[in-house]
């Protein structure tokens, strides 16, 4: 009787150690121990169908209209004109004509502008880029300097709160190689390379907001507060890195994405929210706006190609960085 009566007493203490485990999770992760597994992810929420972050500096690309060939100046004659320039010469302030000519290519336009002279009207023919409007690519008005991300800071799966944060932005800027005769051999990497990508360090001209909900759930905001000009449109970087203490030891993680700096939205479908009231200052009724539009990126599927199209619009070529002003009569 008494050896039956043990088997209820040993089965019960089989399922308590069998059960024990689940009771104990909790307690490893409240205190971890050195050598557990740190996990920083980052989901970026501006374009969830391309996975990347997006800004918009709110540049006009309608500006920029670039003159093709600007040194080497072709002149012609219409029926207006009763003098043909041959030299370059100051003619003054020039008129529109009203005899345009739109080059068969499609995406130039030929244009002739007038000037008086002693002699009479002298006319030159200058080539233009059309509008960026009229190459089909689109255009919204607007700006957008946040980024917003989800973030999940794990330590062996379990939400951690990290001791430590840090926020990189690195911007990924393509360079023209010069041809191979320059006798500068080291700028070249090998033989047939056409272009050269740098890398630059830009976070300083970006602020990181880490808002937690949770310990290790929450939200990155990321803040451009560079100028806004055509020097940063490009692909960018985004590396985050969290640490977390355990005893004596920090327990480092990182994390890659994509932030791509556009100078204006490509999609044409645009909202503008009103962020508060207007209120009057010295110079007038003043407002802030924020802005969305469905798919900034529209036709284009990267970022790279998206700002390259851009960078040539403004900018003109390489290298990036010129200083080009705005065509007067589109401003």
């Amino acid at each position: 009787m008494k050896k039956s009566n043990m088997l209820p007493v040993t089965a019960a203490l089989v399922i308590l150690l069998l059960l024990l485990p689940i009771f104990v999770i909790p307690v490893n992760a409240l205190t971890p121990s050195v050598g557990k597994q740190l996990k920083v992810v980052t989901i970026p929420e501006d374009d969830e169908k391309r996975n990347k972050g997006i800004m918009v500096l709110g540049i006009n690309p309608e500006a920029y209209e670039n003159e093709l060939d600007p040194l080497d100046h072709n002149w012609y004659t219409d029926s207006a004109c009763t003098q043909e320039i041959t030299t370059i010469e100051y003619l003054g302030p020039m008129v529109s004509s009203t005899e345009p000519v739109v080059a068969d290519e499609g995406f130039l336009v030929e244009r002739y502008y007038r000037a008086f002279t002693v002699t009479g009207v002298a006319c030159e023919l200058y080539t233009f880029l059309v509008p960026w409007v009229d190459t089909g690519k689109g255009y919204a008005p607007g700006w957008d300097l946040l980024s917003q991300h989800k973030i999940l800071v794990t330590l062996d799966g379990v939400p951690t709160a990290p001791t430590y944060t840090l926020c990189e932005i690195v911007e990924k800027e393509k360079l023209k190689i010069p041809p191979q005769d320059t006798k500068t051999p080291s700028i070249r990497q090998f033989p047939d390379e056409d272009i050269k990508t740098t890398l630059i360090d830009v976070s300083s001209n970006f602020v990181c907001k880490f808002r937690w909900i949770k310990p290790g759930v929450g939200v990155l905001d990321v803040y451009f507060v560079g100028p806004q000009i055509t020097n940063f449109i490009a692909d960018h970087m985004l590396i985050v890195t969290v640490g977390v203490r355990v005893g004596s030891t920090t327990v480092w993680a990182s994390d890659l994405q994509d932030i791509c700096i556009l100078g204006w939205s490509m999609d044409e479908n645009f909202l503008g929210i009103v962020k508060f009231l207007p209120y009057r200052l010295s110079e007038g009724w003043y407002e802030d706006m924020y802005w969305s539009w469905p798919d900034p990126l529209y036709y284009f599927t990267g970022c790279e190609e998206a700002a390259l199209w851009q960078l040539t619009w403004t900018v003109g070529g390489w290298p990036w960085g010129i200083a080009v002003e705005p065509y007067p009569g589109l401003l």
